[in-house]
């Protein structure tokens, strides 16, 4: 039977990391990432649940999605799993062909589902998140290396307004039940006809209640108007999920600034993320930087960008009564410093809600 590795990847997905230069991470969310991933000292929609809980109190007005789909790729998957449709995966000759004309190629996929609620101070939301990073090394003996990450759970946040709303404090709580994987296949173990079982005897799983704690001052009283900064701690408990992947606890700090420009609403911000490099191996300052702007347009528009780790990101979303589309390309660094490596990634989400 010919075989494919898009069906050894949904396997995986759905069972359910190639380099670990990626920080680790649960969801990230298109608006953010459009923006550069500078969300610190912004969040005031459900994402403040991942990036500070204490910009629930920016939220201004209910909103709920109930069924959103977002599927992310990443530049080179489309051609690595088109290319395999001509080869024989039960052919060693043939599947150690096809690695070596892929030799360093990276191919990444996602697939979120984020429903929440959300409302003045508060948000609740289902956590679904399946992703799987492959890449083939080494060109005498070709292995193909697998970094996959399954998550399952719920979260949920609540903010508090203090000083005359000159200060909010909030804190979010997710319970995450996770499954991993972290292997590298040789040709051989490609072209046995138990490889679905080999992956699935090769995920690890774990779960943890995870917390964040976060605060958010305006700086009106300081002469700057409609600016605030943000400071989040991450993952204060939970961070160990048994034998997957861990999510490491680090701390967070971002500014942001709104303009009222003619018709429209601008938001400009900068983030810090990893205060004390608690996060991978590296101390790369450039890969910790965000920084990105918004610009909410008349007839339900906004258009987003910002560099994220050094490199470009852009986002757009229309966001009608009852229905929001949105898209979202970004890059992110997988070597030990940016500039190094790059994984340039493109993304969609359909949302019902309202």
């Amino acid at each position: 039977m010919k075989r494919y590795p898009v069906l050894i990847v949904l396997i995986v997905l759905f069972a359910g990391v190639v380099s670990a230069e990626e920080y680790p991470y649960i969801y990230k969310g298109l608006r953010p990432m459009g923006m550069g991933g500078a969300f610190v000292a912004v969040s005031d929609d459900a994402n403040a649940l991942f990036y500070n809980p204490a910009g629930l109190a920016r939220i201004e007005k209910v909103r709920a999605s109930l069924f959103p789909l977002e599927l992310e790729i990443g530049e080179k998957a489309y051609d690595m799993f088109n290319d395999a449709n001509d080869v024989d995966f039960d052919s060693e000759a043939e599947t150690a062909a096809y690695l070596r004309d892929n030799i360093g190629e990276r191919a990444h996929l996602g697939l979120n589902l984020f429903p929440y609620y959300s409302m003045p101070r508060f948000a609740l939301c289902l956590i679904g998140t399946a992703r799987a990073d492959l890449e083939v090394k080494d060109r005498q003996y070709p292995k193909l290396s697998t970094h996959v990450v399954n998550d399952i759970g719920g979260g949920a946040g609540y903010a508090h307004p203090f000083l005359d709303d000159t200060v909010s404090v909030g804190v979010s709580l997710k319970y995450i039940t996770r499954k991993s994987l972290t292997k590298e296949y040789t040709v051989l173990d490609i072209t046995q006809d138990d490889l679905d079982k080999q992956i699935e005897d090769d995920l690890v799983d774990g779960s943890g209640v995870l917390a964040d704690l976060g605060v958010m001052v305006s700086l009106e009283h300081f002469g700057f108007e409609n600016a605030r900064v943000g400071l989040c701690a991450n993952n204060l408990i939970g961070s160990d999920l048994g034998d997957a992947q861990d999510l490491d606890d680090h701390v967070d700090i971002g500014l942001a600034v709104d303009y009222d420009l003619w018709i429209t609403k601008a938001t400009f911000a900068l983030d810090y993320v990893d205060l004390f490099s608690q996060l991978g191996d590296d101390d790369d300052l450039a890969k910790r930087i965000r920084m990105g702007a918004e610009l909410k347009l008349p007839m339900f528009l906004s258009v987003r960008a910002g560099l994220y780790q050094g490199y470009f990101t852009s986002g757009v979303s229309l966001d009608a009564r009852f229905v929001q589309l949105d898209a979202l390309t970004y890059a992110e660094e997988i070597g030990a410093y940016a500039g190094q490596r790059v994984d340039r990634r493109y993304a969609l989400r359909f949302i019902m809600g309202f």
